[in-house]
């Protein structure tokens, strides 16, 4: 068999699964799920109560605008104001 990187990493991927206890991973073992804070009605969503913490939480984002970011360029961009010629 000849290995290429595709293979050695379909064999390394599933080696975590060899190194679990035998019971985790026998057929017909599920784990129990524990009950939640909602009971799937409209009345229980209702009920619940946005955290403090939650409400006066702040969103940002962060963007960088730079040669990179020309429109139909790309990255090329960057690299291709250099070239003598360039459309750039």
């Amino acid at each position: 068999m000849k290995i290429s990187r595709r293979n050695a990493i379909a064999v390394l991927a599933g080696a975590p699964a060899l190194l679990l206890p035998r019971k985790s991973v026998a057929k017909g073992v599920v784990p129990a799920i524990e009950k939640g804070p909602f009971d799937g009605t409209r009345e229980g969503l209702e009920a619940y109560q946005v955290p403090e913490w939650f409400r006066d939480a702040k969103f940002g984002i962060w963007a960088h605008w730079g040669p990179q970011s020309a429109a139909e360029d790309g990255d090329w961009y960057a690299r291709n104001i250099y070239i003598q010629g360039s459309p750039q």
